[in-house]
């Protein structure tokens, strides 16, 4: 008897712990998703934790968005660059990959980054989202990995993906819940909606999702 009331108080006692430390991540994620902040240069290391694979790896997340030989892609906030050299090895030597950071610091350890891994594909671009810095139909495809949520006017993102994409082309979102700035799914979709993207494919994932539309007109 004693030994299974030992064992009911350690099993209550870890179910306690969880509890509190559950109740924890609620707390700092509501506290960090109310203050919207981009993710800092200074903490570029955490985006290239080997366990965010389980997530988000790296090669399937980047099929979903339908990259090939030859494209012209965008990625919008790569960060230090989690999937912008698979990204340059999928689009091989005639196409290339503009990896569009709003930070100089993030730009600076990307172009390092690919520089070691000589992914000559992909070339790092400081500028804004709300006004990018590329000619209207010049993108084959666009995608944002736990991005769009920190733009405070996302909008005007949108509005610019549409403008700088060609017609027809593919534009490829993934969200993990972990994120402070997730955007949740019918708010992403309304959203693509109004600005004339069909909704292509939905994947479900652990704590997370992908979906890609395709941009207006005939490909």
């Amino acid at each position: 008897m004693r030994a299974l009331k030992a064992a009911l108080f350690l099993l209550l006692l870890g179910w306690g712990l969880v509890s509190a430390l559950a109740a924890l991540f609620v707390r700092i994620w509501l506290r960090e998703r109310r203050g919207r902040t981009v993710y800092p240069a200074s903490a570029a290391a955490g985006l290239l934790n080997p366990l965010r694979g389980r997530l988000q790896p790296v090669r399937p997340t980047l099929e979903r968005f339908r990259l090939g030989q030859g494209d012209t892609a965008l990625e919008v906030g790569p960060g230090p660059g989690y999937f912008s050299i698979e990204a340059s090895s999928m689009v091989g030597p005639t196409g290339r990959v503009l990896c569009l950071d709003l930070q100089p610091g993030m730009a600076a350890i990307l172009r390092e980054r690919l520089r070691e891994a000589r992914a000559g594909a992909a070339q790092p671009v400081v500028g804004d989202a709300t006004h990018l810095p590329l000619a209207d139909g010049s993108v084959d495809r666009a995608f944002l990995v736990a991005v769009l949520g920190e733009v405070p006017d996302r909008p005007a993102a949108v509005a610019e993906l549409r403008r700088v994409m060609k017609p027809g082309s593919i534009l490829g979102f993934s969200e993990t819940l972990t994120d402070p700035d997730y955007m949740f799914q019918d708010a992403l979709q309304d959203l693509c909606a109004a600005f004339g993207f069909e909704l292509l494919e939905r994947r479900n994932g652990l704590l997370g999702y992908t979906m890609t539309f395709r941009a207006p007109g005939p490909p």
